[in-house]
């Protein structure tokens, strides 16, 4: 990621894991870029992935599942505040550089839909 752009990362409890590749995953196998240690967490979980410019989130088959502002998901994309759960682990997703001009074709009900 090129120095000039804003930072992308994911807070776990009290640790920030930037995400500064097109591909991160989240886990419990040690070869996880975000490693969770907790027996509910699938050893290869999640991935969130860059695609044209905007992150998504990936469940990857996992047995308890990603979710995504409390919502069950296979794949959604993110915005910065998300809450995406791991298991029952919260992490909060934070795009330093996103705003609503970012995505100018989402309409207010969708910000009500999101914020819930």
């Amino acid at each position: 990621m090129a120095q000039d752009q804003k930072k992308v990362f994911v807070v776990l409890n009290q640790q920030i894991f930037p995400i500064d590749k097109p591909v991160v995953t989240i886990g419990r196998n040690l070869e996880n870029d975000i490693v969770i240690n907790d027996k509910f967490v699938s050893r290869h979980h999640a991935e969130i992935r860059l695609e044209d410019g905007k992150f998504h989130i990936y469940d990857l088959d996992s047995t308890s599942g990603t979710s995504l502002n409390r919502k069950r998901v296979q794949k959604s994309l993110l915005y910065s505040g998300d809450l995406i759960t791991v298991a029952h682990i919260p992490l909060l997703f934070i795009d330093e550089g996103w705003t609503l001009e970012n995505d100018p074709d989402m309409k207010t009900g969708e910000l009500k839909k999101k914020n819930k």
